[in-house]
């Protein structure tokens, strides 16, 4: 169960990485993640 719970965290966050990853550095950190 432990690692079908870190898969599907790790999911999500694999997912949600690569994009705020370059709009963050570019936009200013943790003000500009999505918008």
């Amino acid at each position: 169960r432990a690692l079908a719970r870190a898969g599907i965290k790790i999911s999500r966050i694999e997912d949600s990485t690569p994009i705020p990853h370059d709009g963050t550095k570019k936009k200013g950190g943790k003000r500009g993640r999505r918008v």
